[in-house]
């Protein structure tokens, strides 16, 4: 890897504005600076701006002569992006910028996620913008936040502002794959309240996971070689049967697919042996990269309850996890993530979430996780929903967008059912005859700190933007 120059890397329009905002700290709920940045941008150019107390931000631009007939065109990205680092990082999302690095055809960040989900879709946009030579309609661009997390950018814009009802979102990472439907959501926040007892003449012993692959829980989850170590670990147990655990942590957010796992429980017998063999297959199937590690530890005083453990222990090796159902065109249309487990002062609190394309899929699915809820007498203490976008094969926008890729590139542009939440489901949800399609260049191990953007993708898709947006 070397530190990456944008003065030798195309386009450098773009990429220059990527590396301005890959300077600005953007977790979500930490927008403000970005917000910023996007208002002086449109300052210095004197263009028409818009913005909220959710730091959501509308920059507009005039129509240029010839294109003065034709509709409002909205262009959508988000501002806030998903933060991971590796172990060996000290990397401070709050306030330092990221390092952007060159990696053979990809452009990454050096121990970080890159947030190329979704700085890329933003930074594009903004090139177009500052364009001088690229001759445009009225342009409506949209940054919106906290996608990553609750969506409230897009559900809660003002949506009178929104005057166009042709969007095009940045937010792809599939260059020949143009997302038309996206997925209903539901993510929980749960808690078992932790009983402490002590224990004696027991082992203790500690498990733990490390160096999964983890990645973005929509676009990531069909991959059955990345694991969740959660879900490992927690079957190992089970298959123990009697333990009491001590501690118990991993994952990280509800969105994103665990790449960590930790948990220390004590047991009444010697299970090194039969242990040490699941570990084997477990290695087996998922590479010998991944770490997993099991040793005796010095005995604790406390440890939770029997029962407390074992509806833990239950609870999360019932969950059905990962790529569940698909359609006869194998998109996929029902998946779930168990995210993350954590303790807190009384109660260990558990995330994790649902996606679905198909509503019958959803209502079955979300029937058996209440039984297994009831089940092991587990509290829902938050959920948010996220709306689905249904598909439109009629859309003069999708059919526009498929006709001119093929003439441009001479292959066909794929009609995607994706996993993961668009905004514009909320868009869509609240205006009337709204086309809305999602595009963008070819980005790989989002939400991971392997995530990165290929340089020739990214060639091609501003040209087939700066195309697309004086055809349509």
């Amino acid at each position: 890897m070397e530190k990456l120059d944008i003065n030798k890397e195309e386009p450098k329009e773009m990429l220059k504005f990527f590396k301005e905002i890959s300077e600005i700290p953007r977790k979500s709920r930490n927008e403000q600076k970005i917000r910023d940045y996007l208002l002086e941008f449109a300052k210095a150019r004197n263009l028409e701006y818009y913005t909220d107390k959710y730091f959501n931000v509308i920059i507009r631009k005039n129509a240029d002569k010839g294109f003065e007939d034709y509709e409002w065109l909205g262009l959508q990205a988000h501002t806030d992006m998903i933060c991971e680092k590796e172990e060996w990082s000290n990397h401070n999302f709050e306030k330092d910028a990221l390092e952007l690095v060159k990696d053979g055809k990809f452009i990454k960040a050096n121990g970080t996620t890159l947030g190329a989900d979704n700085g890329v879709g933003v930074a594009f946009i903004l090139a177009i913008l500052d364009s001088n030579e690229l001759k445009t309609p009225k342009l409506e661009c949209i940054f919106t936040v906290q996608e990553e997390t609750t969506m409230d950018g897009a559900k809660y814009i003002d949506i009178e502002q929104i005057k166009s009802r042709k969007i095009i979102s940045l937010d792809n990472g599939n260059e020949n794959k143009m997302v038309i439907s996206s997925a209903n959501c539901m993510e929980w926040f749960a808690k078992v309240k932790k009983e402490y007892m002590k224990v004696s003449n027991m082992k203790f012993y500690k498990l733990s996971y490390s160096n999964f692959k983890g990645g973005h829980s929509g676009g990531c989850i069909a991959d059955k070689k990345r694991g969740n170590p959660i879900k490992l670990g927690i079957e190992i147990l089970a298959k123990i049967g009697e333990v009491y655990i001590s501690s118990i942590k991993g994952g990280s957010l509800v969105n994103v697919i665990p790449r960590n796992f930790e948990v220390e429980f004590a047991c009444n017998k010697d299970i090194k042996e039969f242990v040490n063999l699941e570990i084997k297959k477990q290695k087996e199937f998922y590479g010998e990269e991944v770490k997993i590690e099991f040793l005796e530890i010095k005995n604790k005083e406390e440890v939770t309850s029997k029962e407390t453990s074992l509806r833990i222990i239950n609870f999360i090796n019932s969950f059905n996890n990962g790529a569940i159902s698909f359609d006869e065109n194998g998109n996929q249309i029902l998946s779930a993530n168990f995210g993350a487990i954590n303790e807190k002062d009384d109660y260990i609190r558990l995330e994790y979430s649902l996606r679905s394309n198909c509503m019958k899929l959803r209502a079955q699915y979300l029937n058996q996780l209440d039984n297994n809820l009831r089940r092991n007498d587990i509290e829902i203490i938050w959920n948010q929903e996220l709306k689905g976008l249904e598909p439109d094969y009629k859309s003069n926008l999708v059919n526009k967008t498929a006709n001119l890729y093929k003439k441009l590139f001479g292959k066909d542009m794929e009609k995607l059912i994706t996993q993961g939440v668009l905004e514009g489901g909320f868009f869509k949800d609240r205006i009337d005859n709204l086309e809305y399609i999602c595009i963008g260049a070819n980005i790989f191990d989002a939400h991971s700190p392997d995530e990165r953007v290929e340089i020739e993708s990214l060639q091609r898709i501003w040209k087939f933007l700066k195309a697309l947006v004086q055809e349509v």
